[in-house]
């Protein structure tokens, strides 16, 4: 009984604890403000080796989709408005 208390009293104190901890808001706003400033001082020479290394490498066993139909034009889309639908025969 007086451990099922005590590990009780335990968990309860420490959520109390955690929940009444005062936040800290700042280094949120310290990381948004810093990597808008790091980016304002990347070079063209840096920019060229991030635009290297972002290009996907492409899966050329993956042949799930024949090229035909993934370079095909999109259908259109539904009609907004009755009145753009087709009539139907």
């Amino acid at each position: 009984m007086n451990l099922k208390l005590i590990f009780a009293a335990t968990i309860f104190a420490s959520m109390a604890l955690t929940a009444c901890s005062k936040q800290d808001k700042a280094p949120a706003s310290e990381q948004a403000s810093a990597a808008v400033s790091d980016s304002d001082q990347v070079t063209p020479e840096q920019q060229k080796a991030i635009d290297s290394l972002d290009k996907p490498v492409l899966d050329e066993k993956n042949q799930d989709v024949p090229a035909s139909i993934a370079d095909a034009p999109a259908e259109e889309a539904t009609p907004a408005t009755e009145a753009d639908e087709p009539k139907a025969k």
